[in-house]
């Protein structure tokens, strides 16, 4: 979501600019420092070393390859029994080895029989440097007074869930950075990521949820189509999906819109997007992407994390955010295309959550991707909540959530309001 700024826009730019904010998974909390500094409980331990190439070609997708104790916050620790670091191996951009990083959290007491059902959470965008990794951090967040997602993983292991959490492709690992947004490779980081998790532990069961929120909404969707063909031996059971981004078309053409006074959330958003159309394809340059100003501050927008950034660039004037002339790139054409979450018929039902006071992914462009993934022949049990913001909904929804994830472990049909 929309990070915490120095400097508001007008109404009305707010409400040509809120479409644009929806990458984000920060929380709308008060900054006072106008300096980036690092925020508390971040692990720097030499965990994070990437494994040679001869490894990793050794190792099969979902391979361990590395665990380690992880320190957590109290509220996470006393409904753990075991709370673990890992590293494992998962699938890159051209297909090619690589190791990611995450954890495993065990619930408290004995397993039932079959082992614990396992939910693979996939986070909303925490920024594309290795200390914005989900896993260096005791709240699973690189911003201290976030507490959104501890919050929600503690519950889910309360009711008997095992979690399990990607990183990302390039998110913890010095000199490596996150290829945001991409769907294709946050799904299969998720995929694989259950994997290795069962691997820790011989408690967790074969049966398995993907939930997502903001970014991670929309590779938890795409989980659901790659899933049959990608984690055989398991029983995927079905797609939460909150706040997903999509319409990324769209998304460039607001980008390359917006004037003064510009939204530094906004410009974050693009850069980080600009890092990850970069890594895709050498022939999208930032300048692609980006206005020349903002395309400047490329170094410092590879080191920040989300809430950094904002402020950081909240005191850049910036006279522009995206380049208007960004489709004149093919290669940046592919690249947008492939961010779509809505690709082919999920594996898995889907239940797809809304919050109607979502100032980050608007309802009508939620609603307008429950359509498509009903065209494609999907299971999708759409909600919208009233007064529900991006981040609330992550609250006011987990009921419904847990008793919809309860139906399916019963083997109760999903329901459908397509």
């Amino acid at each position: 979501m929309l990070p915490p700024l120095k400097r508001r826009p007008t109404r009305g730019l707010l409400c040509l600019l809120t479409v644009l904010a929806f990458l984000m998974g920060a929380a709308n909390a008060a900054v006072s420092a106008a300096t980036p500094t690092h925020p508390p409980h971040r692990d720097d331990g030499g965990f994070y070393q990437y494994p040679s190439q001869e490894r990793l070609e050794r190792a099969s997708p979902g391979t361990l390859l590395a665990s380690e104790p992880m320190t957590v916050t109290a509220r996470l620790q006393g409904v753990s029994s075991r709370t673990v670091r890992i590293m494992y191996r998962s699938v890159g951009l051209h297909g090619e080895p690589i190791a990611v990083t995450g954890f495993v959290f065990v619930p408290l007491g004995g397993a039932p029989s079959g082992g614990w059902p396992v939910v693979a959470w996939s986070h909303g965008t925490a920024g594309v440097g290795p200390i914005c990794a989900p896993s260096r951090h005791a709240n699973l967040y690189p911003q201290s007074d976030y507490h959104e997602y501890e919050e929600l993983v503690a519950r889910l292991l309360r009711d008997g869930h095992a979690v399990v959490g990607t990183d990302y492709p390039g998110l913890g690992f010095p000199d490596k950075l996150h290829n945001f947004p991409q769907t294709d490779l946050n799904s299969r980081s998720v995929i694989d990521s259950v994997v290795a998790a069962r691997q820790v532990s011989s408690q967790l069961g074969a049966q398995w949820f993907a939930i997502g929120h903001s970014e991670g909404a929309a590779a938890v969707l795409r989980v659901g189509e790659d899933v049959a063909r990608e984690a055989s031996g398991l029983r995927f059971l079905g797609t939460v999906s909150l706040a997903p981004p999509s319409h990324f078309k769209d998304v460039m053409n607001m980008f390359a819109a917006a004037r003064p006074p510009i939204d530094a959330g906004l410009a974050a958003l693009d850069a980080y997007l600009a890092v990850g159309a970069h890594l895709y394809s050498d022939r999208i340059r930032y300048t692609d992407v980006l206005a020349p100003k903002l395309a400047a501050q490329i170094p410092l927008v590879k080191k920040l994390c989300d809430d950094e950034l904002t402020i950081y660039l909240d005191n850049v004037q910036l006279d522009r955010v995206g380049n208007p002339d960004w489709a004149a790139n093919p290669a940046l054409r592919r690249f947008v295309d492939i961010l779509e979450p809505a690709k082919g018929r999920s594996t898995g039902p889907i239940l797809l959550l809304q919050g109607d006071a979502d100032q980050t992914i608007p309802v009508a462009t939620t609603t307008k991707l429950n359509g498509e993934l009903c065209n494609l022949g999907d299971t999708v049990d759409y909600r919208i909540y009233p007064k529900a913001t991006h981040d609330s909904v992550l609250s006011v929804a987990y009921k419904d959530m847990a008793a919809w994830m309860s139906e399916r472990l019963q083997g109760h049909p999903a329901p459908s309001t397509c």
